[in-house]
């Protein structure tokens, strides 16, 4: 600095570097804004933070693309670091080195880095897409109940089908609480034996509003009920986690009771026109079959006719053959019949004589080995007196033992001593 008479005149360089100075007490602080203007550049990544003012900013690119989530144009982030003054250019810029999403930006990361998740574990996977039943006996609804998500679901399905039967389970759908009711309620109803299909409802917000239905907890609850859910979570536009897990996914809670059930007059319509034409086809079916009928009755009529008169032109031809035959068979049967007479009167005579000799020498074998003849020739044989059993060893004898002893002439009396 010089002074020029009584005025302190300063370099422009004294003014930057002072204005440097001032910038070098300020501490990193965190800055909330928008990022616009993103462009890498060499070693750095360049981009302006806009919110209201706008602050040039630059972050080492090795660290930028360390991110887990990185930012687009217009990404809402929090950044942290160093505001400095650039003496060359004279611009007040911001060395940033953590870079966060912030908001919905935030929230949108989170939902995407979930959404992987659940597709590396197959849970988005169309196959396992289950379909609903035609006509559920009972109906779970999980929403709120004060919630006009509610009243169009009911409206809607009461319209199209007066007799459903619903079972509500009250749960709130945005707030800390919400994740953990809504599985509270899903088990509960995948639970109950009458529950054939499971609808979870809530009408649409911002991505804040449903993010309950992007958690990790919901997702793998619907992902793991054994009964079939339709997701009407949101508008059109809002796809949600809790969408993409059920079984079905509707744009809106009145496109949920025309996904569950039928529409009754539409139902009685196609059941009427079904049986008109089932009607229709039976008769056809009847007059066909009667109408083949009569055609195969008269042509198996005309078979049988003509098979008949087939064989009886066999037949005659046959008999024809065979009567000469017949005759000559007839002519020479007498003589033979006699003739086999005799060969057989001749034969039953040599049998019974020959019978007769071998029985009399069976009768002599069996009269030389009787008992008796034993007997005859000098021999005893010694009974027990009351059962008549032979004894054949003295040791088989008892003392005392009564015995009749049989010889040639009468049989003796004896008892046992010893």
């Amino acid at each position: 600095m010089k002074h020029v008479g009584r005025r302190a005149v300063w370099s422009l360089p004294e003014v930057t570097a002072a204005i440097s100075r001032r910038f070098g007490d300020i501490p990193p602080v965190w800055v909330e804004a928008e990022v616009q203007n993103l462009r890498p550049a060499g070693g750095q990544v360049y981009f302006t933070l806009a919110g209201g003012d706008a602050m040039d900013a630059s972050m080492n690119r090795i660290v930028y693309d360390r991110l887990e989530a990185k930012p687009g144009e217009g990404t809402l982030v929090q950044a942290y670091g160093r505001v400095e003054f650039w003496r060359q250019r004279s611009q007040v810029r911001m060395r940033v080195e953590r870079l966060e999403l912030a908001g919905e930006g935030l929230l949108r990361a989170q939902v995407e880095a979930l959404r992987r998740l659940l597709t590396s574990e197959g849970l988005l996977a169309p196959a396992r897409k289950r379909p609903l039943p035609v006509l559920p006996a009972r109906i779970g609804l999980v929403t709120s109940g004060q919630g006009a998500a509610r009243e169009d679901f009911l409206r809607a399905l009461w319209s199209r089908f007066p007799a459903a039967d619903v079972l509500l389970v009250d749960v709130p759908v945005q707030g800390e609480a919400a994740p953990a009711a809504v599985v509270r309620a899903v088990r509960h109803l995948d639970l109950h034996p009458e529950i054939e299909v499971i609808v979870v409802a809530r009408g649409g917000g911002s991505l804040e509003d449903l993010m309950a239905f992007n958690s990790e907890a919901v997702c793998l609850a619907i992902a793991a009920a054994r009964t079939p859910v339709v997701s009407a979570v949101g508008h059109e536009r809002d796809v949600t986690l809790c969408d993409e897990v059920a079984d079905v996914r509707v744009s809106t809670p009145t496109a949920a009771a025309a996904a569950v059930v039928p529409d009754a007059a539409a139902l009685d319509r196609h059941l009427a026109q079904a049986g008109d034409r089932l009607s229709r086809q039976l008769a056809q079916a009847r007059r066909v079959a009667s109408e083949r009928l009569a055609a195969r009755a008269g042509a198996l009529g005309q078979a049988l006719r003509s098979r008949g008169v087939r064989a009886a032109d066999r037949v005659d031809a046959t008999h024809r053959r065979l009567a000469p035959a017949l005759a000559r068979l007839a002519r020479g049967a007498p003589p033979r019949v006699e003739a086999l007479g005799t060969a057989l009167a001749r034969a039953a005579r040599a049998r019974s004589v020959d019978a007769g000799r071998r029985l009399e020498r069976a009768d002599s074998l069996l009269a030389l080995l009787s008992p008796d003849r034993t007997v005859a020739r000098g021999y005893a044989i010694v009974r027990d007196a009351g059962s008549d059993r032979v004894i054949g060893a003295a040791a088989s004898a008892r003392p005392g033992q009564k015995l009749s002893i049989q010889m040639r002439d009468d049989r003796l009396p004896v008892e046992v001593r010893r």
